[in-house]
């Protein structure tokens, strides 16, 4: 079997609702842009892949997709880490982290699914074998919205089975607002259900100094937090071990790493408690695999993040099933029908729990109208300067 063509799928789909943050500041269209990565063969078959930094950059994904190619087509797609290595070194001079190694994750993960479909495995049979047979998943979620919206949010997650739940804190305007929406969670969440509060300073026009995170974590200790993210601008590894060391709660961190590199910054500095990497971002499942190993051999959980369509979900998840050390599964909850679109063995839970994907491959696949229902409309890249412009 070779490969014979590499294709980056652009879509377009609604995103969020009316009056969700998430809509108002950066989805001017009210709807969000995906990135797929689709290796066709000349086999009959094909594997999937997804870029998450499709969502910020579509069409440079794309560019970037028809590039690459070049480095893998007529190879023959069973040979997945060789391959991964030639587009490593076909981007050397270019493209060491960033963008064009989120290109190279989404190209692996589509091969990882060819291969467990040529094989009829699922793609954690191919990773050594499953860790768990289930995993606790938390609802993603908790963005700014009218304090009825956000209790209802709230009670929703708990009827729906969730054993925890991870709320929004930026944008708000100071600490006072932010311990008013922490209690107003934990209040409708009851005492039972983990609340992780995520503060996203990576996207942050003016990121919190380690005193301001430090001073917010100690606000809203009381109400019992399951962990604090991104409490500081991404790249400040020393600042994020500053904030570890003095506040009681776990601080959690690294969605953004998009290279070994920046993993072991965290490491190195003892920067987090526990690790989000994220394959459709980081190049690829097996460097989720690698950075699972290196935090398992020092004691520190990983839960992965998964924002993306079905596609980098299943990705995400197979990783996980994998590494003995994942802890719990992120579960976005914001409207997006291109997570049901595609995963072909509907998401449930069970006791708050995941169970392992069964499916070949990463179980997802392409619907043949799927192009002409989502298709691609420019500029509806998410777009973080709108909170800029609206918050200054």
């Amino acid at each position: 079997m070779k490969i014979t063509d590499v294709k980056c799928i652009l879509l377009s789909a609604p995103y969020a609702t009316a009056g969700d943050d998430e809509r108002e500041l950066h989805l001017k269209t009210g709807l969000r842009s995906a990135s797929l990565i689709k290796v066709e063969t000349d086999a009959d078959l094909y594997g999937l892949g997804e870029v998450y930094s499709g969502v910020y950059a579509p069409e440079a994904v794309a560019a970037l997709t028809a590039q690459l190619a070049d480095a893998v087509v007529g190879c023959d797609p069973s040979e997945i880490l060789p391959l991964w290595d030639r587009m490593r070194l076909a981007s050397y001079y270019w493209g060491r982290m960033g963008l064009s190694q989120s290109v190279i994750g989404g190209i692996e993960m589509a091969l990882w699914d060819l291969r467990g479909k040529q094989l009829g495995l699922p793609v954690h049979e191919l990773l050594g074998g499953k860790a768990h047979e289930a995993i606790a998943a938390y609802a993603s979620g908790g963005n700014n919205k009218p304090a009825d919206e956000l209790r209802a949010e709230m009670q929703g997650y708990v009827k729906a089975g969730f054993s925890a739940v991870k709320i929004r804190i930026n944008n708000l305007p100071n600490i006072e607002a932010i311990v008013q929406k922490v209690a107003l969670c934990r209040e409708a969440l009851g005492s039972e259900i983990g609340l992780a509060v995520d503060a996203a300073q990576g996207l942050a026009k003016n990121p919190w100094t380690v005193k301001q995170a430090i001073e917010t974590a100690i606000a809203i200790d009381p109400y019992h937090i399951l962990w604090l993210e991104e409490p500081a601008e991404v790249t400040h590894y020393a600042g994020f071990a500053e904030i570890r060391r003095n506040v009681s709660m776990p601080v959690a961190g690294g969605e953004t790493v998009t290279s070994i590199v920046e993993a072991e910054s965290y490491l190195q500095a003892d920067s987090l408690d526990i690790f989000q990497p994220d394959a459709s971002i980081m190049g690829g499942i097996h460097l989720l695999r690698r950075v699972a190993e290196m935090c398992q051999r020092r004691q520190i959980p990983i839960a992965v993040h998964a924002w993306s369509s079905g596609v980098g979900i299943m990705g995400n998840y197979h990783a996980a099933f994998a590494s003995p050390n994942c802890i719990i599964l992120e579960l976005p909850t914001v409207l997006n029908p291109l997570r049901e679109e595609l995963i072909l063995e509907p998401l449930s839970l069970v006791d708050g729990k995941v169970r392992a994907p069964s499916k070949p491959g990463l179980g997802v696949s392409l619907p043949e109208d799927l192009e002409e229902k989502f298709a691609y409309r420019p500029g509806s890249y998410y777009q973080i300067l709108g909170a800029y412009n609206e918050r200054g």
